[in-house]
């Protein structure tokens, strides 16, 4: 397995890498933005719930995209690689232009889905129709990015979202607050700061995939390959998968609008718990994508046995690794949320969402590595969109709203909606994995 464990290191460090990038974009436009105020910080967390269903969709369609192209790449079918990029270019087009139009057009629709605070909502339509142009950039970055991580190459992915911290925190702190003779634009100069960033992020990785000459890139000719019998064949497999992530995303966004309803001073707690959930979970979902990525390889080569021996083995230093992950992160947790300028009652809250947080992280990483890495893998798309359907609309949801008319605490209501879906996704995946129903070649 010595093979595997360096595998698995060649492909998860610069994954987790790009993730702790991302994540500490994230954290510093919260810690940057919070310096003007907790509206602030509200308006861009619910404006920022947007991008994020852009972003999760666009995994769901590239993700698909994956599973055929590190399976490919297991048997060196390049001719079938360039097909299937091709074809989930064309969905990640579709899905981005109609974000665009919505963030656009109608950003005021949006927010008030989400809260009826007026300050908060004119704040977040400011922030959202400026950054709605990075939408393309990100789109780009992302597929790109998920086609390279079939193939195993994702350090690429790593240096672009470093000049996007690099860019982004350096405009932020020139355009939030206005230095070097700049106006301080508040808001505004975050979006700004983004939409840029995100641009450099997008030309870089195009730069580096195309000097390196990998075999991303595709013509007019692989376009006019795709025949319908391929087209049957990949939404078989990828519409699950864009409905899993979909799916997964409306819920969280609806969790997200039931703790704004709950109050601005809640929904910015959990706004700068979510900063913090970013950064510990990059490790666990690189390892997901790796475990996947593998196994994938694997079952490309129809290497069945060896495929479920890497599945167990993983998934128990997961689940070590996230318990490492939890004890670091409950006792750094506070010096972190004390830099941040929060009324005490605020602070306190973020805390203690943190901790729990942290108490169920070694279950959330297996359930992570399971249906992001074994199953995915498999091609058992199917399941798994019934599976996140089930513990986030038929547990999570549900339990959220009823511990609101319960009148409970946030940190209950957390505690209780997102540990109950883990759970029951806990059972549900774990009695595939082991049936072993994933277990064979795609190719």
């Amino acid at each position: 397995m010595k093979d595997i464990y360096k595998k698995l290191l060649h492909i998860a460090i610069p994954i987790t890498l790009q993730g702790l990038i991302t994540a500490t974009i994230n954290l510093a436009d919260v810690f940057m933005i919070g310096q003007v105020g907790e509206t602030a910080i509200a308006a861009v967390g619910l404006a920022n719930q947007i991008m994020m269903l852009l972003i999760i969709s666009l995994f769901g369609v590239s993700s698909a995209g994956v599973i055929f192209v590190s399976q490919f790449y297991g048997v060196k079918d390049f001719a079938s690689i360039r097909k299937v990029i091709a074809f989930c270019s064309m969905l990640v087009v579709l899905v981005t232009c109609a974000f665009v139009g919505a963030a656009f057009f109608i950003p005021d629709v949006l927010m008030r889905l989400f809260t009826a605070d007026t300050q908060v909502i004119n704040l977040a339509e400011e922030y959202l129709v400026i950054v709605a142009v990075s939408y393309f950039f990100s789109a780009a970055s992302i597929t790109l990015g998920q086609m390279l991580s079939g193939f195993g190459h994702t350090k690429e992915a790593m240096y672009a979202s470093a000049l996007a911290l690099l860019i982004n925190v350096s405009l932020n702190y020139v355009l939030i607050f206005g230095h070097f003779g700049f106006p301080a634009l508040g808001v505004v100069g975050a979006a700004i700061a983004t939409t840029c960033a995100r641009l450099f992020e997008c030309l870089l990785l195009f730069y580096l995939a195309r000097k390196r000459d990998y075999p991303v890139f595709v013509s007019i000719d692989d376009f006019r390959k795709i025949e319908r019998g391929f087209i049957f064949r990949y939404l078989k497999t990828a519409l699950p998968v864009i409905g899993s992530y979909t799916c997964w995303a409306l819920g969280t966004t609806t969790l997200t609008a039931i703790y704004a309803r709950m109050g601005t001073d809640i929904l910015v707690s959990v706004n700068v718990f979510n900063s913090l959930e970013k950064i510990a979970t990059t490790g666990i979902i690189a390892m997901s994508c790796a475990t996947g990525i593998i196994i994938g390889h694997e079952l490309g080569r129809n290497n069945i046995a060896k495929a479920v021996s890497i599945a167990k083995e993983l998934n128990i230093i997961g689940a070590i690794f996230a318990a490492v992950v939890a004890v670091i992160l409950a006792n750094v947790v506070e010096p972190i949320i004390g830099l941040y300028e929060l009324e005490p009652s605020t602070t306190e809250m973020a805390r203690k969402i943190t901790l729990l947080f942290c108490m169920l992280l070694p279950l959330i990483t297996v359930n992570s590595i399971n249906m992001m890495g074994t199953l995915k893998s498999g091609g058992q798309t199917r399941y798994i969109f019934m599976v996140d359907t089930i513990c986030m609309w038929g547990t999570s949801v549900p339990l959220a709203l009823a511990c609101v008319q319960l009148n409970l605490p946030v940190m209950y209501v957390y505690l209780i909606a997102i540990g109950g879906g883990e759970l029951v996704k806990l059972m549900l995946s774990g009695l595939r994995v082991v049936r072993l129903e994933w277990a064979k070649s795609l190719t």
